[in-house]
């Protein structure tokens, strides 16, 4: 999703390609490697903390008798996830000697969901023009501030080539790319028409046959590889503390030390699924979640290793967390690592329902983004902090009436969600809502006092007045307590009613260390990491407090584009 200006003015505005690589720190010589690590990563303070965080650790120490190979690049990227294929890719077709070394069996695939981006073909095609000023200073309101719009602008200016060169790659091989864009109307919390997502094959297939095509042809261009099964243990730094390589361990004790003569991109995930890591840094939002929905290989492991190399970690810590966990009466809310096997994935979670509290109290605007829910759960009492989602037999026409948008999308109509289809309620979410049931994820009650029970909630009155209400604001046409679209509106009145215990569930982690707008990290006095690059999801600055769902499939755009702008601008050294 980014054109193919790849300065700092070009990131921006619109530079040409030569000007951009001088602005963008990469011109110079080759590195020299140096035979040993930075040991001022060891001294790195967990942000907030005197102490050295635990879960950071020691900074390795390579034993060079036990490196079994050297491989000599000109780009590595570390990662197979969204960035590192478009980095790796770009670099490769524009004539670098790339390396792309990932942990796992196999990559993490390409977004299949969107991929957002702005100036588009497809956008085009349909007559649409993102209002860029507006788009940024919507994103910047959610963010209150916390954020560094030039890594937007970045996204925003450069994103539209980067999705049409996507596009046209996956055309070129069988696959399709369509964009969303009948947006729902008159929403208090605006959505944009930017998410582009692929189309072919079953949801679970797509995504790694987009990965697939990608890594063909990064293998078609000489001297380019990609290797699988070969986690990267830490970088290397020289003399002046440039990056110059990393050592990687396909066997446990046994290690290959890559030297990389243009550069590095660090494109590892996050830390979703370091247990130790996100319960230090996010414990206001861990206390609201029931399971993750991130790729097992996002540990930490590349802003473990940058911060080892004396990167700086950013201060304010977020999480991209959906509202569609679901689990039974008895799991406590809070242990989402002990509970990730036995919950329920609903993706009528993320339908605006009437959302309650234990007490049977209404808390919200149901229609907000998707991590509103959890955010607001977080500050109830702990113990309690969940909600419940309720509905009655007449859901199939209320999801038809509430037009939502994105992956929450579950009705077909023209210009929608690419994995919406005709019968879908009928085919999938309504033998799966009675598998729920059987399985005692979600309650089903001829009466709501019979569900009340059910549910355990603790105020049986409390809640049959709020039903009360919630009808009357219905037969009302507005929502006169939060303020919720009229058409977003639903009544409880046909049995038999439904209702869950609903809570967060993560799909990634969305801070990570700071970066100037040329995407090299910060040390800790604030000068520049030569020869790294930090994208995707180990890259901060981009977001504060929550996802912006309304924006569909920024995060994975700006993985793409930025993870673009990298590898071209590092090919043209």
């Amino acid at each position: 999703m980014e054109e193919n200006n790849l300065t700092r003015r070009g990131f921006l505005g619109g530079a040409a390609v030569a000007s951009a690589v001088a602005a963008f720190g990469l011109a110079g010589c080759a590195p020299s490697v140096a035979s040993s690590n930075s040991k001022e990563g060891a001294e790195t303070k967990q942000p907030g903390s005197s102490e050295v965080a635990d879960w950071l650790g020691e900074a390795p120490v390579i034993d060079e008798s036990k490196v079994v190979e050297n491989v000599d690049c000109e780009v590595l990227v570390i990662g197979a996830g969204t960035a590192g294929w478009f980095a790796a890719a770009s670099a490769a077709e524009n004539g670098a000697k790339v390396l792309l070394i990932e942990k796992g069996g196999s990559g993490n695939n390409v977004r299949s969901s969107a991929l957002g981006a702005v100036g588009t073909k497809l956008q085009k095609e349909q007559g649409i023009e993102i209002d860029k000023q507006a788009i940024l200073n919507d994103f910047a309101r959610y963010a209150q501030s916390h954020v560094d719009l030039h890594l937007f602008r970045n996204w925003l200016e450069n994103s539209g080539e980067a999705i049409d060169w996507y596009t046209d790659l996956l055309t070129a091989n069988g696959m399709e790319v369509q964009l969303e864009w009948a947006t729902p109307p008159d929403t208090f919390y605006l959505h944009w028409p930017i998410a582009h997502g692929t189309n072919g094959l079953d949801y679970g297939e797509r995504e790694g046959q987009a990965a697939g095509i990608i890594e063909e042809y990064i293998k078609s261009f000489d001297g380019c590889d990609v290797r699988f099964s070969c986690p990267m243990v830490c970088l290397i730094t020289d003399e002046s503390n440039k990056v110059v390589g990393a050592y990687a361990s396909p066997d446990d004790d046994q290690y290959v030390r890559i030297n990389a003569s243009k550069g590095v991109v660090v494109a590892t995930g996050g830390y979703a699924q370091n247990k130790e890591m996100y319960g230090a840094l996010q414990p206001e939002r861990l206390s609201a979640l029931g399971s993750f929905d991130a790729f097992p290989s996002c540990t930490g492991d590349g802003i473990k290793a940058l911060l080892w190399a004396g990167a700086q970690m950013e201060e304010t810590h977020t999480s991209m967390t959906w509202n569609r966990c679901i689990v039974r009466n008895d799991t406590e809310v809070g242990n989402p690592y002990e509970t990730m096997a036995d919950y329920g994935y609903f993706f009528m979670g993320s339908q605006p329902f009437l959302y309650v509290k234990h007490d049977g109290t209404r808390f919200m605007n149901e229609s907000a983004p998707f991590d509103f829910a959890p955010a607001a759960a977080s500050k109830f009492p702990k113990g309690q902090r969940f909600w419940h989602e309720i509905w009655d037999a007449d859901w199939k026409a209320d999801v038809d009436r509430f037009h939502t948008y994105g992956c929450a999308t579950l009705t077909y109509r023209e210009g929608a969600d690419h994995d919406a289809y005709p019968g879908m309620l009928d085919d999938w979410i309504g033998p799966e809502m009675e598998e729920f049931v059987e399985a005692g994820l979600i309650q089903k009650a001829d009466t709501l006092e019979e569900l009340a029970e059910k549910l355990e909630i603790t105020d049986v009155d409390a809640f049959l007045a709020t039903c009360e209400r919630y009808n009357e604001l219905y037969d009302k046409g507005m929502d006169e307590d939060y303020g919720k679209e009229s058409y977003r509106l639903s009544q409880l009145r046909t049995p038999p009613f439904y209702g869950a215990k609903n809570c967060g569930i993560t799909l990634c982690t969305l801070d990570g260390v700071r970066v100037n707008d040329d995407l090299h990290p910060f040390d800790a006095e604030g000068n520049v990491i030569e020869g790294v690059y930090v994208v995707g999801n180990d890259q901060g600055g981009f977001y504060s407090y929550m996802y912006p769902n309304t924006l569909v499939g920024v995060n994975a755009g700006r993985s793409a584009t930025m993870g673009r702008m990298v590898g071209k601008a590092l090919a043209a050294m």
